[in-house]
């Protein structure tokens, strides 16, 4: 009979080594160990340092938003922005795996460009180094003055194909009727010219880099394009979807094809609704095909127009004047000003980010000089101040009609790297092709009931419209979003804090929520059974605010916000087993349908009733396993494994591991 006596870590190794991992080590002897005939191997005790694991099922999700405080709001109507769902991948994680998982799933979601990629998870351990939950720290973007992307923008046509929008009528062409040169930032019309807006051929968006809402500037000379109607603005992603549902047909009439802008669903495309709403709803003025979030306009009546896109009582959207000549900018004469006016004093136009609210200035002739004139500084009122930024409008793009000449863009700023924040895509030749959401919330939530099934779209994991309620509809539906006359009051903005990011509040909903009168939920009907409180080491709590006075969070106001829990994560203990991969030993493993190395099964619980710890184990009545070996056994070497019943390697041992092995001839 002999002991073997088995350890993760050699005394006289100061470093790691690749073969002392707590779950996977291998001894080497320097005498070999000779084992004799017929013999048989049993474990007779266990020294480990168990952390346990986190158990992530199907259903599991919790929620995180980033918006205006709820309590500014103070109504659920009001509310522009919506919680997105995080849904961590199911699985069971070691701890070191769990915090990269929160993380990753937390920066791979769609998000607002200013939080976008902006989340550390670590474990949250006290001063002896005992695990309390994790800490959480979400880093937000600040100014984005300063850093000027307009060379690094490419442009894509808004309509990217044929699209019939009212059987009967004709179409809408493709508009690549235009050229982008990055380095001279010139937008040129190379079709014909045109003097109708609701002439396509020149539509295009320049893509690469989300507008800066962070005191971005985009700057336009319109100089260029002066001679001929032409809009210039910021929109949300646009790119058309062909669904093909009738064109599978080889004979079917390509006018029979449903092709649908990402508007489709809140858009008046299937109305050939292309008007402006005057700014006193009594009348309209004719618009573009294309919308915007808000947008500067030479129109066909040779007038400057300025609109917003609003929602109206069809319930879709649609573009609205702005009575911006009752601000008091510098040039203003009192009403609406005529191109003549305009060019007289002005030869450009610049949109500026405020954090949630968008700033219209003029530019003066041959200046680098702005007269502002679209502000909450003049009214924080409807047609005055544009309508807030919200979940459906943070991503914004420049987006610019021109009907003859050339546009300049001198100046666009992001707070984001160009080409790392996805605009959604479309790939030729579908059903064949893909569309690819981008990294907005519009780009994936906006095809959810309509085409969002078939398999060629790719939208995100984890949508929040997955419910009876949709994103898209309530954030543009939203009473700050409303035709003017249907406001009342004026727009609730945060505006930018002391740290030049947005005032906006982080907050994460990770239990079950009830509704109730009085409470202003950001979350969607899909996402009140949020279940990953104890998960994440709130294990009291269903919603945590990076404004709490409760101590487990910092920085708010800053941009660098940290969560941290206020317990140990709940955690589950896998079945484990210790297997010798080296020996000639036969056992049988029922979850592999076959034949295994293992000889000996984990406890769960410590005799004092722990699970997690420093554990120590001794089995009261050994196992023993037969060898098979008819002659005698020269081991040089020993390795050890400690696996699941999958036989994976565990990933919750830490610090050493120690195990005695008893050897005898075979009774």
């Amino acid at each position: 009979m002999s002991l073997i006596i088995a350890t993760s870590h050699i005394d006289e190794n100061t470093d790691s080594q690749p073969n002392e991992k707590p779950s996977n080590f291998t001894n080497f002897y320097r005498s070999a160990i000779e084992i004799e005939p017929n013999s048989e191997i049993a474990v007779q005790s266990v020294k480990v340092q168990r952390t346990g694991n986190i158990t992530v099922g199907t259903d599991d999700f919790f929620a995180h938003y980033f918006g205006s405080s709820p309590e500014l709001i103070n109504d659920e109507e009001s509310l522009t922005c919506f919680s997105r769902t995080i849904k961590p991948k199911r699985g069971s994680y070691s701890l070191v795996e769990y915090d990269r998982l929160i993380q990753n799933t937390l920066n791979e979601q769609y998000d607002d460009p200013r939080t976008f990629g902006g989340y550390l998870v670590d474990t949250h351990t006290n001063t002896s180094g005992v695990e309390l939950g994790l800490e959480i720290r979400c880093i937000d973007k600040g100014s984005a003055s300063g850093t000027n992307v307009s060379a690094s923008l490419t442009s894509v046509p808004t309509f990217n194909i044929t699209n019939p929008y009212s059987v009967g009528e004709g179409v809408i062409a493709p508009s690549d009727g235009f050229t982008w040169t990055p380095a001279s930032g010139s937008f040129t019309r190379t079709a014909d010219p045109s003097t109708s807006l609701r002439e396509s051929l020149g539509v295009g968006i320049l893509k690469g880099a989300p507008f800066g809402l962070n005191q971005g500037k985009f700057i336009v000379e319109l100089a260029g394009a002066k001679n001929a109607p032409c809009a210039v603005g910021l929109t949300r992603p646009q790119i058309q979807i062909e669904s093909y549902e009738e064109s599978l047909q080889t004979d079917v009439d390509a006018r029979d094809r449903t092709a649908r802008p990402l508007d489709w669903n809140t858009a008046p495309r299937q109305a050939g609704d292309t008007r402006i709403i005057n700014y006193d709803e009594t009348g309209t003025m004719g618009g573009t095909w294309e919308l915007y979030d808000y947008a500067f306009y030479f129109d066909e009546d040779d007038n400057i127009t300025i609109a917003e896109r609003v929602w109206d009582y069809r319930t879709h959207s649609v573009m609205q004047e702005m009575e911006y000549w009752a601000n008091s900018f510098a040039g203003s004469v009192g009403a609406k000003l005529t191109k003549t006016q305009f060019n007289a004093s002005w030869d450009g136009i610049m949109f500026e980010g405020v954090g949630d609210e968008i700033e219209l200035s003029f530019k003066q002739n041959g200046k680098q000089v702005f007269d502002k004139v679209i502000s909450s500084t003049f009214a924080n009122s409807k047609g005055r101040s544009f309508n807030p930024i919200g979940s459906t409008s943070y991503a914004l793009y420049p987006q610019l009609n021109i009907l003859e000449g050339t546009a300049k863009v001198t100046k666009y700023e992001s707070s984001n790297v160009p080409n790392t924040y996805k605009y959604p895509t479309l790939t030729t030749d579908i059903p064949t092709g893909q569309y690819l959401a981008g990294n907005d919330a519009f780009s994936n939530e906006a095809l959810v009931g309509q085409i969002d099934a078939f398999p060629w779209v790719i939208l995100s994991n984890s949508l929040a419209s997955n419910s009876l309620a949709s994103l898209v509809f309530l954030a543009d539906s939203s009473w700050q979003k409303l035709e003017h006359s249907e406001i009342s009051g004026g727009y609730l903005y945060s505006g930018l804090n002391a740290s030049l990011g947005v005032d906006f509040l982080h907050q994460f909903t990770i239990g079950k929520v009830i509704p109730d009168t009085g409470w202003v939920s950001t979350v969607l009907p899909s996402q009140e059974r949020a279940n990953m409180s104890g998960k994440l080491g709130f294990v009291d709590r269903a919603i945590i605010t990076s404004d709490s006075p409760d101590g487990y969070a910092s920085g708010d106001a800053t941009l660098n916000i940290v969560f941290t829990s206020t317990s140990s994560i709940e955690k589950t203990t896998l079945a484990s087993f210790i297997r010798l991969p080296g020996l000639t030993h036969r056992s049988y493993n029922g979850a592999q349908s076959g034949l295994s190395k293992i000889i000996y099964q984990l406890p769960q619980f410590s005799n004092d009733g722990r699970q997690f710890g420093a554990l120590y184990f001794e089995a009261n009545e050994k196992t023993y396993v037969k060898l098979n070996n008819p002659g005698s056994m020269i081991l040089n070497s020993l390795n050890v494994q400690i696996v699941d019943s999958q036989e994976r390697e565990l990933t919750s041992l830490t610090g050493d591991t120690q195990i005695v092995f008893h050897v005898r001839k075979s009774v």
